[in-house]
């Protein structure tokens, strides 16, 4: 049993971590205005401001979220699945949590925050703690928390802003099949597509390059959404990283909802536990 909780946390941080990397390659970026001309041009324009703020408005407005969660990782052929929760407070911290089978017990913290990310292997009593600018392939990929953090909270996003507030007017908006999406096109080497529904909620974000001989191409989707505090927050979150030689997917399926932000923002280790090199642990999920 202990293998396969090692094994399982090591699939869901190379699942998100990777994610993350894919979505933020073109966080350091100079935004590119375009002059346009025509009246149906620049009503397109307003409406895909439009369609933006109206999603900011969708948003909930709670500081805090936590739920229980199943979460199940697919990466090499192996699929595990285990429960635990998440817990996220704006602009502060998203705390993945799962917990080992029947005894109820957590096994595996994955945690980001502005500053860092902490990866927590309980079984083994080893930890990973490494600001963004540490890592290499992080600080590469100038990872931000900020598009992290509204991926997990079902929200628009800008890589390399902290909010897109203000700065509507870099997303396009197309239809087909009656369906609405806004693109962000102005970043240098991906294109990031927002899909959403006809009561402006974001159901599936998508993730690709410019040029179609990258390869690469990352998909995180929404469904079941239910009430949470007068909003309404999607209950299933499925990511893929695909055409990379190696496909990946994280499941998260969500139950028991709630605005309390009443706990501890930031784990704690005691001296029990040895700090591992990132490089070390990736090595690790590499030979699984």
């Amino acid at each position: 049993m202990k293998h396969n909780l090692t094994l399982l946390l090591l699939m869901a941080a190379t699942m998100i971590l990777t994610a993350c990397r894919s979505t933020d390659k073109a966080a350091r970026h100079n935004a590119t205005t375009t002059s346009t001309t025509g009246s149906s041009t620049t009503h397109t324009a307003a409406l895909a401001v439009s369609e933006a703020k109206a999603i900011e408005r969708q948003r909930l407005t709670q500081n805090a979220l936590t739920a229980k969660v199943r979460a199940t990782v697919s990466l090499k052929g192996k699929e595990l699945s285990a429960g635990g929760s998440l817990k996220m407070k704006r602009d502060a911290v998203i705390q993945l949590s799962l917990n080992a089978p029947l005894l109820g017990m957590e096994v595996f913290r994955l945690e980001f925050t502005p500053n860092d990310v902490l990866v927590v292997d309980r079984i083994h009593k080893e930890y990973v703690r490494a600001a963004y600018n540490e890592v290499g392939f992080l600080r590469q990929a100038a990872l931000d928390f900020y598009s992290l953090q509204a991926l997990f909270w079902n929200e628009l996003f800008i890589p390399g802003e902290r909010t897109p507030a203000g700065q509507e007017q870099r997303f396009s908006l197309s239809s087909h099949n009656g369906t609405a999406t806004l693109t962000l096109a102005d970043t240098p080497r991906l294109k990031y597509a927002f899909r959403t529904t006809d009561r402006h909620y974001i159901d599936r974000v998508t993730v690709s390059a410019h040029n179609a001989a990258d390869r690469g191409r990352f998909c995180w989707t929404y469904a079941n959404f239910t009430a949470v505090a007068g909003r309404s927050f999607p209950t299933t979150m499925k990511m893929s990283l695909t055409d990379t030689g190696h496909d990946m997917g994280l499941d998260l399926s969500l139950s028991r909802l709630g605005t309390n932000a009443d706990w501890e923002t930031q784990t704690k280790l005691s001296s029990k536990y040895t700090r591992r090199p990132v490089d070390e642990v990736l090595a690790r999920i590499g030979n699984l």
